[in-house]
């Protein structure tokens, strides 16, 4: 593995308002190195909800914490818009 991580920034129909969003590739990476199935994944900064995003297409839980009403609602969109798992 390296120690450094390149992806591209957020653009095109992906894109939400928030200022930062980070690439959904990327969080995913990240899940995927720190943690298992089943596993909790917390966001205190949830955003745009990519952390959330990312830990349920790898079937982790998560815990996401945003005070602004408007992120809440694009990471609350951007969650129900991923299909749930069949078990």
């Amino acid at each position: 593995m390296k120690n450094w991580f390149e992806y591209p920034l957020v653009q095109g129909k992906v894109r939400t308002k928030h200022p930062t969003q980070k690439p959904l590739e990327l969080i995913q990476k990240f899940i995927e190195i720190s943690s298992n199935k089943g596993d909790i994944v917390l966001d205190p900064f949830i955003g745009s909800g990519t952390t959330a995003v990312a830990a349920k297409m790898l079937d982790r839980n998560y815990i996401g914490i945003e005070k602004n009403p408007e992120y809440v609602k694009i990471a609350n969109e951007r969650i129900n818009s991923v299909p749930q798992k069949l078990l």
